[in-house]
C-alpha cells in the first residue's frame, strides 16, 4: 500500500520539533511512500500523528490514496499565523465570503513561481484565524477550480478540498510550484510581464522584468557568453592563453582540431567570431577566459575579496576590512590570485598526523576554488547583470561567495547536492573552462560533482555543510568556519590552542557588537547537523538584499535596480538634478543651449553629463564603472546625448578607444 503524503505533513512535525515551520519547507508537493515507511519515520511524532486511530482510517480516494485534511492538521497550520497575526511566505488565509477576493489569482501566480503553498478560504484573519462566518464552501471551490484553470497560464491544477472545520467548513488548496518550463505563471489579463508575481513572506510581489527574462531562460538555451564584443579585437587576447588551450584540444582531440589552423579552432571552440563587420571579434566567453584586461570592456564583471575583522559588514570601531582587491584580468588569473587572498587571510591550525605535524586551514582551499568556479561559470552574463561582481567575503566565522543570477534549468536548491546534478547557463564558456590550463590542471572538470566535492571536503576539514541561498537575482554559498580541534581522528596539538584568534589584529574596537556585548559564540563553533544534506534556504530579494548588498558599494544599488526593490539613493553617488550647473563652453550650439534645465534629462543622463563635464573626456566603461548602471543602459543614455548634440564623440565611431565629451559650437 502506498500513501501519496502533502508535504504540509511534514511541516507539521517540524513546527512540532522546531515551534516554527521551517523556512525551507514547502508546504506544497507530494511524494509517494509506504505507509510501513511513513510510520516507521514518524514513530515519534505518534503524540501527533496517531497513524492507526487518525491518519489511516481518513483515507479517500482522488485517482490516488491521500490523506484528508482533519482539525488537528488545519489547527497545526494555522496556529503559526495566529502567533504572528498574518500569513506566512507559504500559507495565505482569506475570507472568502462574498466570493473570490480579486487579489487571488496573483497569489496563485505568486506561490507557482516559488516553492509552492497553500490557500485556506473561508477563514477570518480579523477574528483570530476562526471560520468566517456565512462561507459558502462548495461554489467557492468551484469558482477556485475555474480561476486556477481560465484566469492563470499556463493552467494551474491544485489539489482542492473541503474540510470540516470547529463546525464549519473550509476550502484548502494546494499550489504546487511550476515546472520550470512554464515559468513565469502569470495572471492571463495582465500579460506575462504585468502579471507575473512572486511570494515574498505575506505578500506577492510583481516580479521584475529581468527576473522573467531570467525564468524564460529556462525555455531555450541562453547564448550570452557566446555574443561578440565589438570594441575588442583578436589583438586583445593573450597569446600563452589561447595556445595553451589550443595545445590541450589538439591532444585530447587530435581527429578534430589537429588539422585546423589556429584561426578556425578558435572559431570552432567560440574563442572568437566573424561579426556583421565581416571582421573576427573576441566572445564574451573568450575575452572572459583569454582576455589581456576583459575588464576594459566588462568593467564589472570581475571578482572582489574583502575580509572582514568581525562577524558582519557593519560593526563598532573604526577599522571597515583587515583586507581588500578588486581583481581584474582574465580568468586564470583572477581565480590563482582570488585563491591567494583566501589563502593569505584564512587561519591556520596544527595537527597531529602520527609523529608528524601538519597544517590544516580554517577553509579547504579545492572547496573555495569549486564555489568560486561555480560562481564564474553558472553567473548571469545577460546585459542587464553585467554591472554586478561575483563576491568573496571573509568573516571571522564564515566565508561567503555571493554570484550575480540564480539556479538555472532544473538544478533546484534541493537536487543541487546530487551526484551528476547540472544544467549549464553558459555551455561556451563552461567548455571552455574544461580545456583552460590552470596549475597543471584545468580551471572546470564539468562533470556536476562540484557540490558533492564541496559537501565532503568541508565536513571532512570540520566546517560542517555549506549553506546554500538562491534567488532569481543572486546565489550565495556560505563556509562556515572550522574548528580543527574537532577534526575526526586527529590529535590537537596544544602548542597551536590560541588559532581561533589572529595575534597580530586588536579586535577590541573593531569586533562587532550585540547590544554592547560580544556576540555568542565569541569563537567559530561546528554546529552539528542533523542531516547528510546540505542546508538550502529561499531567500527574497528584499532579504538577499538586506542580508548581503547592501553596504557594498556599487553592487548593491546596481542590484536593488535590477530586481526592482525600492531603496535609498546610496550617499556616495550623488545625481544632479540641475544641469545648468555645468560650465559648457562659452560659444554653446543652438542645440545644447535649447537643453538647459533639469526637465529635459533623465537622473543619469544628468549624472553622465556631470562625470563627462568633471572629467572632460570619458570612455563608455569609465562611465559604466563610475554609475555602477548596466552598459546598455549607459551605451542608451549616451546614444540619446548625441543624438540630442548635447555630447559628442572623440573618436571615429567604431574606435575601440572611443571617449565623449560635452559638445561646443
Amino acid at each position: 500500500m502506498q500513501l501519496l503524503v502533502n508535504r504540509h505533513v511534514t511541516a507539521l512535525i517540524d513546527f512540532h520539533n522546531h515551534g516554527r515551520l521551517l523556512p525551507n519547507r514547502s508546504i506544497c508537493s507530494t511524494s509517494t511512500i509506504t505507509l510501513t515507511e511513513y510510520t516507521a519515520r514518524h514513530t515519534k511524532h505518534n503524540n501527533i500523528f496517531n497513524m492507526s486511530a487518525m491518519m489511516v482510517p481518513k483515507l479517500r480516494r482522488t485517482g490516488e490514496e491521500a490523506i484528508m485534511w482533519s482539525e488537528e492538521e488545519i489547527d497545526a497550520l494555522l496556529n503559526p499565523l495566529r502567533s504572528a497575526q498574518s500569513d506566512s511566505q507559504d500559507i495565505e488565509v482569506k475570507e472568502a465570503v462574498g466570493g473570490l477576493p480579486v487579489s487571488l489569482p496573483e497569489t496563485i501566480s505568486a506561490f507557482a513561481n516559488g516553492r509552492g503553498g497553500t490557500i485556506v478560504l473561508g477563514i477570518a484573519e480579523k477574528d483570530g484565524f476562526e471560520p468566517a462566518q456565512g462561507f459558502k464552501a462548495q461554489p467557492v471551490a468551484e469558482a477556485l477550480a475555474q480561476m486556477c484553470r481560465d484566469k492563470i497560464t499556463p493552467p494551474i491544477r491544485p489539489v482542492i478540498d473541503v474540510a470540516s472545520y470547529h463546525d464549519s467548513t473550509v476550502v484548502i488548496a494546494v499550489i504546487d510550484e511550476a515546472d520550470p518550463l512554464d515559468k513565469p505563471c502569470y495572471v492571463r489579463n495582465r500579460g506575462r510581464y504585468s502579471g507575473s508575481f512572486i511570494r515574498v513572506w505575506d505578500g506577492d510581489r510583481k516580479l521584475s522584468h529581468y527576473e522573467i527574462d531570467r525564468l524564460l531562460e529556462n525555455r531555450a538555451q541562453p547564448m550570452y557568453d557566446r555574443g561578440l564584443i565589438y570594441e575588442a579585437t583578436v589583438d586583445d587576447l593573450l597569446p600563452d592563453i589561447v595556445q595553451g588551450i589550443l595545445t590541450l584540444c589538439r591532444e585530447r582531440r587530435p581527429r578534430v582540431f589537429g588539422k585546423l589552423t589556429d584561426e578556425e579552432a578558435m572559431s570552432a571552440l567560440g574563442i572568437v567570431g566573424t561579426g556583421d563587420d565581416g571582421k573576427p571579434h573576441p566572445t564574451l566567453a573568450g575575452l572572459l577566459v583569454a582576455g589581456n584586461y576583459p575588464q576594459q570592456f566588462l568593467p564589472r564583471v570581475n571578482i572582489t575579496f574583502t575580509c572582514y575583522p568581525g562577524y558582519d559588514k557593519v560593526f563598532a570601531g573604526g577599522v571597515k576590512f583587515i583586507d581588500n582587491y578588486s581583481l581584474d584580468g582574465p580568468i586564470p588569473e583572477i581565480l590563482g590570485e582570488t585563491l591567494n587572498a583566501a589563502q593569505k587571510n584564512m587561519r591556520i591550525g596544527g595537527v597531529l598526523d602520527g609523529p608528524f605535524r601538519k597544517d590544516t586551514f580554517e577553509y579547504p582551499e579545492d572547496a573555495i576554488r569549486e564555489a568560486v568556479v561555480n560562481a564564474i561559470m553558472h553567473r548571469d552574463y545577460s546585459p542587464m547583470a553585467r554591472g554586478g561582481q561575483i563576491q568573496v567575503n571573509m568573516y571571522k566565522d564564515r566565508l561567503e561567495v555571493l554570484s550575480p543570477g540564480g539556479l538555472y534549468g532544473d538544478v533546484t536548491l534541493d537536487s543541487i547536492s546530487e551526484p551528476g546534478s547540472t544544467s549549464t547557463r553558459n555551455q561556451t564558456l563552461a567548455k571552455l573552462l574544461e580545456c583552460t590550463p590552470f596549475r597543471n590542471a584545468t580551471v572546470a572538470e564539468n562533470r556536476g560533482t562540484g557540490y558533492s566535492l564541496i559537501n565532503r571536503l568541508l565536513l571532512d576539514n570540520g566546517n560542517g555543510e555549506p549553506e546554500i541561498y538562491s534567488t532569481l537575482n543572486l546565489f550565495s554559498v556560505t563556509f562556515r568556519s572550522a574548528d580543527t580541534s574537532k577534526l575526526p581522528d586527529s590529535c590537537r596539538d596544544p602548542r597551536y590552542a590560541g588559532w581561533g584568534d589572529r595575534p597580530d589584529i586588536d579586535y577590541s574596537a573593531a569586533q562587532g557588537l550585540i547590544n554592547g556585548q560580544l556576540p555568542t559564540p565569541a569563537h567559530p563553533k561546528i554546529v552539528p547537523f542533523p542531516k547528510n544534506s546540505i542546508k538550502t534556504e529561499e531567500l527574497s530579494d528584499e532579504e538577499m538584499y538586506e542580508r548581503y548588498l547592501k553596504d557594498i558599494p556599487g553592487l548593491g544599488p546596481t542590484i536593488a535596480r535590477i530586481a526592482g526593490l525600492d531603496v535609498p539613493q546610496s550617499a556616495d553617488m550623488p545625481l544632479v538634478r540641475d544641469v545648468s550647473s555645468i560650465e559648457r563652453p562659452s560659444a554653446r550650439s543652438a542645440s545644447a543651449s535649447a537643453l538647459e534645465g533639469s526637465a529635459r534629462y533623465s537622473m543619469l543622463e544628468e549624472q553622465l553629463l556631470q562625470l563627462i563635464n568633471k572629467h572632460g573626456t570619458m570612455s563608455t566603461p569609465k562611465l559604466v564603472e563610475a554609475t555602477g548602471a548596466p552598459r546598455s543602459t549607459v551605451t542608451y543614455q549616451l546614444r540619446k546625448l548625441l543624438e540630442s548634440g548635447t555630447i559628442e564623440r572623440t573618436q571615429p565611431a567604431r574606435s575601440p578607444k572611443q571617449s565623449y565629451r560635452i559638445k561646443s559650437a
